[in-house]
């Protein structure tokens, strides 16, 4: 071999990296879901609306006309069977999912197998699960922060003719990161977090954040823009919270909801009567103001006018707080809480069930 050809295959080997070699491995599983919400539009002039509105609903009004408004996003496929993770937000007001595609080109016909709406989780399956590349969930435990990730998916897919995935590397710009109550409303939970600087722009939600070895760490979730465009601060969860998740999803139908059983009030919020009438002795917490007798916290010893101060050592002072947190756990999981009964402290052990809706 010639010295021009050593130095050839050298620099083909350095091309050919960890990042590179991940890549490779996993972007066949990385699928476009296309879905299509429609909307209905009324155009008529008053007088006939108040016309028609004498009728109520025994008919339809005409001048009626629907309009198709589509929408991407991104999942990949991570069991032999054709199960399909994603991101509940991609799906939430499809009125069908019109496609789910491969980078292959094949289009696979999918179902909902079941969701998870607090957490941003949707699980479909392929009805034709033959011969479909896979990546199953790895390990976001012993993520490091600075380590390189690399999101794939498919942002602005709709502006592109071919069917294969985007890339984009960055780091682990933090771990645990839990973001604001307020971001994901009332219904939506977004804690634990890994934050990256890859850059996640609009339609990669759903898809794989990868590490160098090739293993999915976590799905693209959400960004802090002020453009709508990446900005360096990406969101993904992890693989971990993902991982519990499925195994509710594939074994329920669902995600089963976790429940204390009590409810409560921020101490702060209270009146110094409503304090003094109540004999609380603590300047900040939730103070418990309905607790079912039936319910896991009643039976481990939590009472009426008990004053929660720490969940699973984490503090609270407001009811939102312990909602948030309960949200993040799942039925089996242990609690204990810090609680100040009338000035005296103690803890409160129980596990998480399920709030069965009746």
């Amino acid at each position: 071999m010639t010295a021009d050809a050593d130095v050839q295959e050298s620099i083909t080997t350095s091309r050919r990296n960890a990042i590179v070699t991940a890549i490779e491995s996993v972007s066949p599983a990385v699928v476009t879901i296309n879905v299509v919400e429609l909307h209905v539009e009324r155009s008529m002039d008053p007088f006939f609306e108040e016309f028609w509105g004498m009728f109520g609903e025994r008919f339809e009004r005409p001048y009626a006309r629907q309009h198709a408004v589509e929408s991407i996003g991104s999942g990949f496929i991570f069991t032999p069977e054709g199960h399909i993770l994603t991101n509940y937000h991609v799906v939430q007001n499809a009125s069908a999912i019109s496609s789910v595609s491969l980078p292959d080109g094949r289009t696979l016909d999918v179902a909902v197998a079941g969701v998870d709406e607090r957490t941003d989780i949707a699980v479909l399956k392929a009805k034709d699960a033959k011969d479909l590349p896979h990546i199953p969930l790895g390990n976001s435990e012993d993520l490091m922060v600075g380590e390189w990730v690399i999101a794939i998916g498919n942002p602005f897919g709709n502006l592109m003719t071919d069917p294969q995935p985007s890339v984009s590397v960055g780091v682990v710009s933090a771990n645990h990161r839990r973001v604001a109550r307020d971001v994901g409303g009332d219904d939506r939970s977004y804690q634990d977090l890994i934050q990256t600087d890859a850059a996640i722009n609009p339609g990669n939600s759903g898809g794989p954040l990868v590490n160098a070895q090739g293993q999915v760490v976590g799905m693209n979730t959400m960004i802090f823009s002020n453009s709508g465009g990446n900005q360096g601060l990406g969101f993904a969860i992890p693989a971990s919270r993902i991982q519990r998740v499925v195994d509710d999803v594939l074994r329920f139908g669902r995600r089963r909801n976790p429940w204390m059983g009590f409810r409560g009030e921020a101490v702060q919020e209270l009146t110094d009567y409503s304090l003094q009438q109540l004999d609380v002795r603590a300047g900040e917490g939730v103070l418990v103001t309905e607790i079912l007798k039936t319910s896991p916290a009643f039976e481990a010893g939590l009472r009426l006018g008990d004053v929660i101060t720490q969940v699973n050592r984490e503090p609270v002072t407001h009811p939102v707080e312990v909602d948030y947190i309960n949200w993040g756990l799942f039925v089996g999981d242990p609690v204990t809480l810090t609680i100040n009964r009338a000035g005296k402290s103690a803890k409160v052990n129980f596990n998480i069930t399920e709030l069965v809706r009746e």
